[in-house]
């Protein structure tokens, strides 16, 4: 049931297949093949945590983000960063409120100069919200004493949304045709 085990201790971690509907029954396993300290099993679990986060790169990517957040009714978050690598903070908070506000990560680069100035972002991190519904002059920026699990969770629970947001499943046309080879759409 489990596979074969070589050795002892065995880690393993089983992931849900993507894009298999709505059943859970399948899943990937994948064995942890690397030393047996702490920050390497830690930084193995990072990379293979969830991440619900849009990147931005420029302004048309914005207007995508923004458009996709109204259309779903979520509020929107600006993660102004310089790190390399999104961080386990950022993917957990991007999981943790999935459905509820839309997450977006944004590099300090030529192409996102134009956002940084325009939201007034000049020392990095920061953490913006526009909330749903608003306009979108009406920022609200994160001031608090550090990018803590605790602190950003409280911030950003102010402005989730109550309920998930799940997008409306697109109906497929129907087609009846007709004796004479017409195609009529009911």
């Amino acid at each position: 049931m489990l596979g074969e085990i070589k050795g002892t201790p065995t880690i393993r971690l089983y992931v849900p297949k993507k894009k298999q509907g709505d059943s859970n029954a399948k899943k990937v396993v994948l064995d942890y093949r690397y030393e047996r300290k702490a920050k390497d099993m830690k930084q193995f679990l990072d990379e293979q945590m969830p991440n619900f986060i849009e990147k931005v790169g420029g302004v048309k990517d914005l207007e995508a983000f923004q458009g996709k957040a109204q259309r779903n009714g979520l509020p929107q978050v600006l993660l102004f960063t310089s790190k390399a690598k999104t961080s386990s903070l950022t993917k957990y908070l991007s999981t943790e409120f999935r459905r509820r506000l839309l997450v977006a990560e944004l590099y300090p680069t030529k192409k996102n100069k134009e956002i940084m100035d325009k939201y007034g972002v000049t020392d990095l991190p920061a953490l913006i919200v526009i909330p749903a519904g608003k306009a979108e002059n009406e920022p609200i920026r994160y001031d608090g004493d550090g990018f803590t699990r605790n602190k950003l969770f409280s911030f950003l629970s102010k402005y989730a949304l109550k309920e998930r947001v799940f997008p409306a499943k697109k109906e497929k046309e129907k087609v009846k045709t007709t004796a004479s080879g017409e195609h009529t759409e009911l």
